[in-house]
């Protein structure tokens, strides 16, 4: 059995995966701590020593999960949470001596191909776009006839949206308006210019957010993941006009992304937008199991990577 854990810049998570004699593989286990590290970098871009200790904390706490799943392999990946600040080496040593665990941490082109590879795993993107909005950057790829033509990450996420532009719990217009502007500069900056593609494959919180947020306000049988791409403007428009009855839903569905799942929904319709999308299909995997086979499975013969470290004494 192999862990894999995820350090992002709003939830960290572990999951756990069973493999077979030919390489597949199924989740066993899926665990998730909310801290919200975006929320703890400072104005010179680094990461607090607060936000530190609560990554340390949260590792820790799934070193029990770990041991009661008898795993025998752990690998722990960091992506915009800890790439993009200033302080990556202190933190990496910090959490090594706090934990035991050492951290990878990747690219935004390799977080963006990771992503692709879990989301396509069992069904292919021929032709779409791949997008993954974290709390602190959005991995984007271009899939044309089969093939790659662009996988970038530009540094906007729905947790860096919300601390950057929102003084409550909702946006204004004014500050959707921001958030709009601000994804559409970034998408203008990376290319290639505007091309239509139909669907739109995505994964992480928001996106899970989305599409039961989807199934809930219009009816839709609870395994539905297809989102069209004007449900996304009507859900918009009814934060503003229906804002008790989508809070509701909200609340009950995933409480702890109240604040973001706006700006996250507002990053995707800019993108949904840009590229004359229309429809949204909400992966199962994404970025934990498109690691597992890029970076684990592939090289398992000639992999020798510490098995779980030992506790923690400090």
């Amino acid at each position: 059995m192999i862990a894999i854990v995820d350090i992002g810049s709003n939830t960290i998570r572990l999951s756990a995966y069973e493999i077979d004699v030919n390489g597949g593989f199924s989740q066993i286990c899926r665990i998730k701590c909310v801290i919200g590290l975006a929320a703890y970098i400072d104005k010179k871009g680094t990461l607090s020593d607060v936000g530190i200790a609560e990554t340390a904390a949260a590792l820790n706490g799934f070193r029990a999960e770990i041991e009661a799943m008898n795993v025998s392999e752990v690998r722990v990946f960091a992506t915009s949470a800890f790439r993009d600040v200033a302080n990556t080496a202190d933190i990496i040593s910090t959490i090594k001596r706090k934990t035991g665990f050492d951290v990878t941490v990747i690219s935004g082109e390799e977080e963006a191909l990771c992503g692709f590879a879990g989301a396509t795993n069992d069904a292919p993107l021929t032709n779409g776009i791949f997008i993954d909005i974290g709390g602190g950057s959005t991995e984007l790829i271009l899939s044309k006839n089969g093939n790659i033509e662009m996988a970038v990450s530009i540094a906007i996420g729905s947790l860096d949206m919300y601390t950057k532009h929102v003084t409550r719990v909702l946006p204004t217009a004014a500050q959707s308006k921001k958030i709009r502007l601000d994804t559409l500069k970034k998408l203008e900056k990376i290319g290639p210019k505007k091309s239509t593609v139909k669907e739109l494959r995505g994964v992480g919180g928001t996106m899970r957010a989305l599409y039961q947020l989807n199934n809930a306000i219009f009816d839709l049988p609870p395994e539905n993941r297809a989102v069209r791409a004007s449900n996304v403007e009507k859900l918009l428009e009814m934060i503003d006009t229906d804002t008790h009855r989508i809070v509701g839903k909200i609340l009950n569905i995933t409480p702890e992304r109240i604040h973001t799942v706006t700006p996250g929904m507002i990053i995707l319709y800019t993108i949904i937008k840009y590229y004359d999308c229309e429809t949204v299909v909400v992966s199962e995997s994404g970025v934990r199991e498109g690691y597992l086979i890029r970076n684990v499975l592939k090289n398992r013969d000639t992999s020798h990577t510490p098995l779980l470290p030992p506790p923690h004494l400090a």
